[in-house]
């Protein structure tokens, strides 16, 4: 079934944590495929550091293969997820000791880091402002924003990931954007 085979039947990713949690680890690896570059994409916002990215989303995974008994079908896998990426951040916030932000920090590549469309983005020097502006938000405005704008979750997916109701989700999103608004004025 994982193999190279054309005509391999696509699972849902709800069939594919059933398949995992009987120990099929390419369902498993069909998961991480499926989900690990948003994972790594919304690490890299949140924290600073590659190699502390890759960490967090490596620990993820590990955590939800391990925690794969205990998923609940009341929530999407891409919720349950980013929940497990969410616990992990605030764990490497914990755990990291301060770190000035250089330029390099910033210089993600490509036309579009945040992985808006490329019309949004009108200018490296846009993005550049943005991705500055974001850095400066408290942790979880900047994770309801980044969920909101860059992974499109309705805000009670967004309230699973960040531990709170849908209600606070929404709010800490107003404030974010309200913050950028203000201090992106100068783009508009």
């Amino acid at each position: 079934m994982w193999g190279d085979d054309q005509d391999a039947v696509v699972l849902t990713d709800r069939e594919l944590v059933e398949h995992a949690r009987l120990g099929d680890r390419g369902a498993f690896d069909t998961l991480v495929d499926r989900f690990g570059p948003r994972l790594h994409g919304f690490a890299r916002r949140m924290l600073a550091d590659e190699c502390t990215v890759q960490e967090v989303v490596q620990d993820s995974f590990v955590a939800a293969w391990r925690g794969l008994d205990h998923f609940r079908h009341d929530s999407s896998v891409q919720t349950w997820l980013f929940a497990i990426c969410s616990r992990k951040i605030v764990d490497a916030y914990r755990k990291r000791s301060p770190v000035p932000i250089g330029d390099d920090i910033l210089d993600l590549g490509g036309p579009s880091t945040l992985g808006l469309p490329l019309s949004a983005t009108t200018s490296d020097a846009f993005v550049d402002a943005l991705e500055k502006e974001l850095s400066v938000l408290p942790p979880r405005q900047r994770a309801a924003w980044i969920l909101r704008e860059v992974e499109q979750m309705p805000f009670g997916d967004i309230g699973e990931v960040l531990g709170v109701a849908s209600a606070a989700a929404r709010g800490h999103y107003v404030r974010a954007r309200t913050a950028l608004r203000g201090s992106m004025r100068s783009w508009q």
